[in-house]
């Protein structure tokens, strides 16, 4: 399947130019808040007092701003609308124009998914819709559907004249990819001629803090580090982003630009073979790499460059890339062939939309052939067996080592255990 449209919004970038900008470079947009800038978020001095709390975050700006009267909304409608589900709708409109099938008789199907809702709902319509008598069920009806997820590939189907399949997709953290493996097969089996896939997580107010708790997933140092040494948990970003798939042979027998060729891809879920419900597993991430590899027809010393989902967790990583290891070893004793990357210490965890995050990252590498720094990265993590590996971790940008066709490989994780991999 061919990638031929792409948008974005994620903290400091816009367009995909200013995404691989970043990238490049190794910037970081996670940083921590300051203590004037939590007090006027709302924190009391009580939490502003307490040693356990972190605040820090990636942002994204310009999040209240929204064109209803060009999608077709009211103003009123807008207002109730969960932003993540606003900010789906404009990114699915770029990703059309940006693949030049906005406003298509083609078609066009829609896999969404948005992050968990953290709008702040009952206090809006507290402020907002005090003037609407409680039996108003046209008011509670518009309220429903503006924020529950059920609604937002719905929504975009309606707004955007999709015809296609339009479903939600919610597996948590690995929901993005999930809907790329879905799209894909949405496709090979006629459903639709293309096939849109978008997600968006938006943590309102996106300045807050939480109280550290020992074990808990959450840095206390307010950075990323994903496979390092000092890795102590991760950090939550807040971003959008939206791709456009169809069938390679169509696609370039119609002129379209192909950004990127999704090989192949699959989707696993671990079961009970693990030690808790949150917990990954081994296995079934393993899994998952060897079935897009099958799927994808190609062996895995030919994939140069992977995507992890990388939380920097210091027991999440390992296990992480204990399965990695697992299934490139399933084809090959090479070591130090594949580069490893992660999205999170530059922008954050974007929930649900993470996965996309991670497979545009992952198309501007091929596109311009240039191996990333992994941001934060200083010493590996020692519970990696990184010297005897297929991988090595760069700290600094460097040129595509190899001549021939690019491969790399996109790797998400879900919280209940679904775990997706694609190769392009």
């Amino acid at each position: 399947m061919a990638v031929i449209g792409m948008a974005l919004r994620f903290p400091g970038a816009g367009t995909a130019e200013q995404y691989w900008r970043d990238i490049a470079a190794g910037v970081s947009h996670v940083r921590r808040f300051s203590r004037a800038e939590l007090r006027a978020a709302g924190a009391s001095e009580d939490l502003l007092d307490d040693p356990d709390l972190v605040g820090a975050s990636a942002l994204l700006d310009g999040v209240d701003g929204f064109d209803a009267a060009f999608f077709g909304m009211t103003g009123r409608e807008a207002e109730v609308t969960d932003p993540q589900q606003r900010l789906l709708l404009e990114c699915c409109e770029h990703a059309l124009v940006d693949g030049g099938y906005a406003g298509s008789d083609a078609r066009i199907g829609v896999y969404g998914s948005v992050g968990y809702r953290l709008y702040s709902l009952h206090s809006y319509l507290a402020n907002n819709l005090a003037d609407v008598p409680g039996d108003d069920w046209i008011a509670q009806k518009q309220v429903q559907v503006g924020n529950y997820p059920d609604f937002a590939a719905n929504r975009a189907a309606f707004r955007l004249g999709l015809r296609g399949p339009a479903v939600n997709v919610a597996t948590a953290c690995s929901s993005a990819l999930v809907s790329v493996h879905l799209a894909c097969q949405a496709l090979l089996a006629g459903d639709a001629d293309l096939m849109l896939v978008g997600s968006a997580a938006l943590h309102l107010p996106q300045i807050t803090g939480h109280r550290h708790v020992k074990g808990s997933t959450i840095s206390r140092s307010g950075a990323v580090r994903a496979f390092d040494a000092d890795a102590d948990g991760t950090v939550g970003g807040n971003g959008v982003a939206a791709v456009l798939l169809k069938p390679l042979a169509r696609a370039l027998a119609d002129g379209d630009t192909v950004h990127a060729v999704v090989l192949g891809s699959a989707v696993t879920n671990d079961g009970d073979g693990k030690g808790g419900f949150a917990a990954p597993s081994v296995a079934g991430q393993r899994d998952a790499v060897l079935g897009a590899l099958a799927r994808s027809g190609v062996p895995a010393d030919s994939v140069g460059y992977l995507e992890a989902h990388g939380t920097g967790t210091y027991k999440g990583d390992p296990i992480e890339f204990a399965a990695l290891t697992e299934a490139f070893r399933a084809h090959t004793d090479g070591t130090a062939f594949c580069a490893l990357g992660s999205t999170k210490p530059a922008i954050g965890h974007l929930d649900s939309a993470a996965g996309l995050a991670g497979l545009i990252k992952a198309i501007l590498v091929l596109r311009h052939g240039v191996i990333p720094p992994l941001v934060n990265f200083t010493r590996a993590n020692p519970l990696l067996a990184l010297e005897t590996s297929p991988f090595v971790i760069p700290t600094h940008a460097t040129p595509w080592p190899n001549a021939g066709v690019r491969r790399a490989g996109v790797h998400s994780i879900g919280m209940g255990g679904t775990n997706a991999h694609v190769i392009v």
